[in-house]
């Protein structure tokens, strides 16, 4: 054989390994893109989902929010920074739906009208991660101390609502279609009662906890309403109204109806200290269970410092410390139990020397930790 019948014969066999490696490279470079678009749906999904999640959380802490915070009369959606009477449930869930809908996944705006979203609102138990009693309940009662105010967005992005579930590219270049991916978020967000108070947060008056226990319904988380029975004795209650008070000092109202001026953590019995405390409120951080020192007296100048920072009217939400002790007509520390929100409606540092107001459910006190709810809140915080 010679040579250039041998070269002949190569031909063929080169032509066919020349063939395979085409085929080879080809099936390759499907594999190779298949991973490609597959590494990009997988991206995808994460993605939305963490769209979702975002819209989720958002729309929940700005319902929350709103739990304390009076409607805006020119919004439909809208809160003040002014305080409400009560809990507001209703601005809270309209809230919560209006910042869902400002939010979008996968590029296209999410619904806040189509059954692809639910917004509750009631107690939710932080030891529990359920709605308090099984379901979501703005008249839940009696509220435990884990039992806390809260908002709960859940969305979803599947067949006919929120644009559909996620297409994926796999699915076009090998089903021919499909369904997509459906995806859904869930979100709770919770105003909590301190267990702890920071700085700056706490006027130095300490009130008594049989005191409070007299006008505030822990199993409701209300004030007690003045009825007309018993009679004020001051004549200063509104039939249907929070009972109005006077803290004062326990040498003119008694033990149990009193409150106290607080150096806090200062044994400093002053009245220019108290002034100090008044214009700066607590030095350090308070937790419950911490002593206060208990300052009895009742100097004129302390309650004319008060109504200079707190004018009567309108007067102001404060956050008080409770205490409880059997008497506070001497001087000494007691243990802080509580933080409480009280509205001051009137001061008087002439022969009454009083604070006037009535206890409120809706003060935001900056801080942290769980404690006992006595009408103070932390700001709104992700519970779920």
């Amino acid at each position: 054989m010679n040579d250039a019948h041998a070269i002949a014969l190569r031909r063929p066999a080169r032509r066919l390994l020349r063939g395979s490696m085409l085929v080879l490279c080809a099936g390759l470079l499907l594999v190779l893109t298949g991973f490609a678009i597959l590494a990009l749906d997988v991206g995808r999904i994460f993605i939305v989902r963490n769209e979702l999640q975002n819209a989720a959380d958002s729309a929940a802490l700005a319902g929350a929010n709103c739990l304390t915070r009076a409607s805006d009369p020119a919004s439909s959606s809208n809160c003040l920074p002014t305080l409400p009477g009560s809990l507001n449930w209703t601005r809270a869930a309209a809230r919560a739906a209006a910042q869902l809908a400002s939010n979008s996944a996968d590029n296209l705006a999410l619904s806040a009208t189509d059954a692809g979203h639910t917004i509750e609102v009631g107690y939710w138990n932080l030891l529990t991660k359920a709605p308090s009693g099984g379901s979501f309940n703005i008249n839940y009662s009696p509220i435990g101390t884990y039992d806390k105010p809260a908002v709960r967005v859940s969305v979803t992005k599947d067949t006919g609502v929120n644009n559909g579930p996620i297409a994926m590219l796999t699915q076009l270049m090998y089903s021919g279609g499909g369904t997509g991916v459906p995806m859904a978020a869930q979100a709770v967000a919770v105003i909590s009662s301190p267990s702890m108070v920071f700085p700056d947060s706490v006027i130095p008056q300490a009130i008594n906890k049989c005191m409070y226990d007299q006008f505030w319904n822990a199993s409701t988380g209300q004030p007690v309403i003045y009825t007309g029975n018993p009679p004020d004795p001051y004549g200063i209650s509104v039939v249907g109204q929070p009972w109005e008070v006077r803290i004062g000092s326990a040498y003119h109202y008694g033990s149990c109806s009193s409150g106290q001026w607080t150096s806090f953590n200062q044994d400093v019995n002053s009245q220019s200290a108290i002034s100090s405390l008044i214009s700066n409120g607590n030095p350090i951080t308070l937790n419950i269970g911490d002593p206060t020192w208990i300052e009895p007296g009742t100097k004129t100048a302390s309650y004319n410092d008060l109504e200079a920072k707190y004018p009567t009217p309108p007067g102001a939400n404060v956050t008080v410390v409770v205490v409880d002790s059997t008497d506070l007509s001497t001087k000494g520390t007691a243990p802080i139990t509580a933080f409480a929100g009280f509205h001051i409606s009137d001061i008087q540092g002439g022969s009454g020397k009083y604070i006037q107001g009535h206890f409120i459910p809706s003060t935001v006190t900056p801080g942290s930790g769980i404690g006992p709810f006595y009408g103070s809140y932390t700001p709104p915080r992700l519970a779920y």
